[in-house]
């Protein structure tokens, strides 16, 4: 009787520890542009900071699951706006049901269409920048409709003097935009404004090489760590 016992109590302690620790891991989702796809500044997918803050995720025994299913190169702040308005899929989920189960989100997007109004035509980007954080503002008001753990939003940065009021004004209005939320918004522009160490100079990139995705996931991390 006493064996029996044992093997019962030694049982369900096992189960209670399983089920703690199951129910402390996370779903981890990442949305945005070139920025949350890890391109380097070769243009080519590398190892971005979404797969160092996975990494960190998983070896803490805190993944449950991970997707990049919504972070691609083309994206602009639009179209994943369109993409929750019309439900869209992508490898056989949608983005809305992904941010309903997510735990913690990272998201970075608007650089790149930033960059390339720069690089085409400066003219009314300012006004383009209202309208971008408008959208950005339809993005977050979905993902405030759940509930989540952590959701971070990564700013903007400059690599050239030439635009920094630009890049200053995109970071004003999007950190307001985050702070309404209560969200946490993460200062790009501390570490990587035309920082030769995170940006590598070559071939007009704005891109971080693999030292600036571990800084920017290393940012992600103590705040996870801490919180």
């Amino acid at each position: 009787m006493k064996k029996v016992f044992l093997i019962l109590t030694l049982f369900l302690s096992c189960y209670f520890v399983y089920t703690k620790t199951e129910g402390n891991k996370k779903n981890y989702l990442v949305i945005g542009d070139s920025l949350s796809k890890g391109i380097n500044e070769y243009g080519v997918a590398s190892y971005g900071y979404s797969d160092f803050t996975k990494d960190f995720l998983e070896e803490s025994h805190l993944l449950k699951s991970y997707n990049n299913s919504f972070a691609n190169i083309d994206y602009k702040v639009s179209d994943i706006v369109t993409i929750l308005e019309y439900n869209k899929s992508k490898n056989g989920v949608t983005l809305n049901r992904l941010i309903k189960e997510a735990d913690i989100i990272t998201m970075s997007i608007g650089i790149q269409e930033i960059y390339y109004k720069i690089d085409k035509n400066n003219q009314n980007i300012y006004t383009y920048i209202d309208t971008m954080i408008n959208n950005y503002n339809k993005i977050l008001n979905y993902i405030n409709k759940f509930h989540h753990d952590k959701v971070y939003v990564l700013g903007y940065y400059s690599i050239s003097n030439n635009n920094s009021d630009i890049i200053n004004y995109a970071n004003y209005k999007l950190s307001n935009l985050v702070k309404k939320y209560n969200y946490i918004y993460i200062d790009l522009s501390k570490i990587l404004d035309n920082n030769p160490t995170y940006i590598s100079q070559i071939n007009n990139n704005y891109l971080p090489n693999i030292k600036g995705y571990q800084k920017i996931s290393q940012i992600i991390v103590e705040n996870l760590k801490n919180n």
